[in-house]
């Protein structure tokens, strides 16, 4: 909480203190206190006029610290030095002028000269203590603007320090991942040409067909995180409903496909690309998960748009596995539903994944149609 008792406040007192004094006095003396205490109210407003109000009271030698308090509050808000300079020496002259003015011969040098030094120090004290009051406001501000500069080096800096990363991972992925799935692109071409049976055939035509979808969607991923061009970043892996017809059937699993047929004609209302797009990977990362944890075991997979047609629904279910797994272990990473909320949630949407009574697992996501 901040303390009511502050140097000003204190100041401000102390000079109504002293106004006090005089309220015995005669006229001439009660007037230009009467101007000194309207000066010192309006000194914050009108800082200039407040020391012209000030300037008759220390004049006649009666009240001092009213036109002080002006003067600080002039060197501190003017905003040219000159009117700095001009408000001191008119200070100046105010407390060096004798009263009455009658009596400047009466003054003996000595008090003359210990008129100019009091003078002086009344006009230059107040001037100073302002000129510094306000030097050190400026130098506050001064060093808040390079504390925020400094910040926002630093945040510059740290991006700078990810796109690095960026493109370090992406060379990595790109040389890694881009070599193996080349080599099963290269082994499963060989295989269908030089092959007699027609049923490995069809196998191995279909394991090169995805691998070089994997090696596009590839490039395209790698371009996106080497680069910076947002539509570039948006564009990269977008996929629409209508693909889930082939995604089914290459899936080589026991799938029922029920998709609105205005859905699958591309047409059916004004679907943000990135809806569709998280939906498709939704449904290939289910039917994933059906081939590693419950192989054999049929999936349904349903995308509608909800009744207000504000939403996707995207479904997909499946039953237990009916047949153990005989082919090589396959990496599990434990990050796909948690990928899928994250798309969902990126979009407005939201994923639900739970096993299902007597077996099974569900897949739900519900999607906004137009994503801002």
């Amino acid at each position: 909480m901040r303390s009511l008792l502050t140097p000003r406040r204190l100041i401000v007192a102390a000079t109504a203190a002293e106004l006090l004094v005089f309220l015995s006095f005669e006229r001439e003396t009660l007037l230009v206190s009467s101007a000194a205490a309207l000066g010192l109210l309006l000194r914050r407003r009108f800082p200039v006029l407040g020391l012209l109000l000030t300037l008759p009271s220390i004049a006649i030698g009666q009240v001092w610290l009213a036109p002080m308090l002006a003067m600080f509050d002039v060197a501190v808000t003017a905003s040219r030095r000159p009117v700095v300079t001009a408000c001191g020496a008119g200070m100046f002259l105010a407390a060096a002028c004798p009263w009455p003015l009658d009596s400047v011969t009466e003054l003996t040098w000595q008090e003359h000269l210990l008129t100019v030094e009091s003078s002086l120090m009344l006009s230059i004290g107040p001037t100073a203590l302002g000129l510094l009051a306000r030097t050190r406001a400026e130098l506050k501000e001064r060093l808040s603007e390079l504390m925020r500069s400094q910040a926002l080096g630093r945040r510059l800096e740290a991006e700078r320090a990810v796109v690095r990363e960026r493109s370090r991972l992406a060379r990595d992925m790109h040389d890694t991942v881009s070599h193996h799935v080349g080599i099963i692109a290269v082994q499963a071409g060989a295989l269908s040409t030089t092959t007699t049976d027609e049923g490995v055939r069809e196998d191995a035509e279909v394991i090169r067909r995805h691998s070089v979808s994997a090696l596009e969607e590839l490039r395209n991923m790698v371009g996106v995180l080497r680069g910076s061009d947002a539509a570039a970043a948006s564009a990269a892996g977008r996929t629409q409903l209508a693909d889930l017809a082939f995604l089914s059937r290459e899936s080589r699993l026991d799938v029922t496909l029920d998709l609105d047929p205005a859905l699958a004609a591309g047409a059916g209302g004004p679907w943000a690309p990135e809806a569709e797009s998280t939906a498709f990977r939704t449904v290939q990362e289910a039917l994933s998960n059906v081939r590693k944890h419950a192989p054999g075991a049929p999936a349904a997979i349903s995308v509608h748009v909800s009744d207000d047609r504000r939403a996707l629904v995207v479904e997909v279910r499946n039953g237990s596995a009916v047949e153990p797994y005989e082919g090589p272990e396959l990496p599990v990473g434990g990050h796909g539903l948690t990928g899928l909320r994250e798309r969902a949630a990126l979009i407005g949407g939201t994923l639900e994944a739970r096993p299902l009574e007597g077996g099974g697992f569900l897949v739900r996501a519900v999607l906004p149609a137009a994503v801002e």
